[in-house]
């Protein structure tokens, strides 16, 4: 059975291999796991486990918003979201 702790202990190896920031942040039943990957563009995980688990994502800063400038790492963070999805989900 896959729990919020596993998932988020992927996500934090994913993040790993490919040299990302990360950090977890907890609200109750809920994970967040922020990946880090330019200055105000994060990725932003949420998990949150009950009979399954729903995994949410978002990006941009801390108002999921980015700027123009950003907007090259676009292709980078939907190459890592997808990557996420696939191995973090996986039973």
């Amino acid at each position: 059975m896959v729990d919020v702790n596993n998932i988020v202990n992927k996500i934090m190896g994913i993040a790993g291999e490919l040299g990302i920031a990360a950090s977890v942040e907890e609200y109750g039943r809920e994970r967040v796991v922020i990946l880090e990957i330019g200055e105000d563009f994060s990725i932003y995980v949420s998990i949150v486990c009950n009979s399954e688990c729903d995994i949410e994502y978002a990006i941009g800063d801390e108002n999921f918003t980015f700027k123009s400038s950003s907007i090259e790492l676009l292709r980078r963070a939907v190459e890592i979201i997808e990557r996420i999805n696939n191995e973090a989900t996986r039973a």
